[in-house]
């Protein structure tokens, strides 16, 4: 009879793309995968992958096998989840991976645990991190993220969660050098970035009477992916930022830092978590992203 496993491991491989992927996916050594794989081509009397150093690719047996697979754990998932659902209430483990600088934004973190401490039997792991995570190859239910547009691949499924405003602040010491010119504005103060890419970072603002999208380039003083960071050097007059508004609205009302006005301004910002579709999805993920859904709907 067929080892289960190995044809499992051998599934999670092609999925992943590689070895290199599907250990990092499952923690398994390339060593006990490829054993695996190995044992399964030795029953089946047939070669499944092709393999060498520079490329990773099925055989026709190994396409028709993965085909099949495809089928037979996704009938499995959805078995699963239908024993689940019969659950008086959800259970299980949901992973999710945030940055920092979202996890505290509407107190989405503290709306988690508070859906723990409501749904004891579920566990959560947290990824926090500035990285870019791969739903498609890494182990994460969701991700929660943040950008000016839903426009993902269409095996990608995002669920808005809120609209996030940006604006653009400086410290009063620069209010005489601001300009209604963005452009005019950043050769005369030093600007602080999110983010750049080599010696350049770029502003992405709208003209508010075109709707016409404008990239501005600038040489940024400060680059830090660190809300709090960001927050505290355009405090200190190190330069102008630009940053969700709900973390400098205090500072603008008391007159610390003053609001960049400009024809351009910043695009809102789309909070939500995206993941690969409701197929196979475990009960407890989906209680879980419908709870964030509802109690940030008065958000948006």
């Amino acid at each position: 009879m067929i080892d289960l496993n190995s044809l499992h491991v051998f599934y999670v491989v092609v999925s992943a793309g590689g070895y290199s992927a599907a250990h990092r996916k499952t923690g398994q050594s390339r060593a006990t995968l490829s054993r695996h794989i190995i044992a399964l081509e030795e029953h089946l009397a047939v070669r499944l992958i092709e393999r060498s150093t520079r490329s990773f690719r099925l055989t026709e047996q190994g396409q028709i096998l993965y085909a099949h697979c495809q089928e037979l754990f996704a009938q499995l998932d959805t078995a699963l989840m239908q024993v689940e659902t019969l659950q008086h209430e959800p259970q299980g483990l949901v992973r999710i991976a945030i940055p920092p600088s979202l996890l505290s934004f509407h107190q989405l973190g503290q709306e988690i645990l508070r859906y723990m401490e409501r749904y004891p039997q579920v566990k959560v792991q947290i990824e926090v991190s500035n990285r870019a995570v791969d739903v498609h190859h890494e182990n994460v239910d969701f991700v929660i993220r943040a950008r000016t547009s839903l426009d993902y691949p269409l095996d990608y499924v995002p669920v808005l969660l809120a609209r996030m405003n940006l604006v653009m602040v400086v410290h009063p010491k620069w209010q005489n050098m601001l300009s209604p010119s963005i452009d005019q504005t950043m050769t005369q103060v030093p600007c602080i970035a999110w983010q750049a890419s080599g010696e350049f970072a770029y502003w992405s603002l709208r003209h508010q009477d075109t709707g016409e999208v404008v990239q501005h380039k600038m040489r940024p003083r400060l680059i830090v992916d660190d809300l709090v960071m960001l927050r505290e050097a355009t405090l200190n007059g190190l330069g102008m930022v630009m940053i969700p508004h709900i973390y400098v609205q205090d500072d603008i009302s008391l007159g610390r830092l003053v609001q960049v006005q400009s024809i351009e301004q910043p695009i809102v910002s789309m909070v939500h978590a995206v993941h690969l579709g409701h197929r196979g999805m475990r009960p407890a993920v989906r209680h879980l992203l419908d709870w964030l859904k509802e109690i940030t709907i008065n958000l948006r």
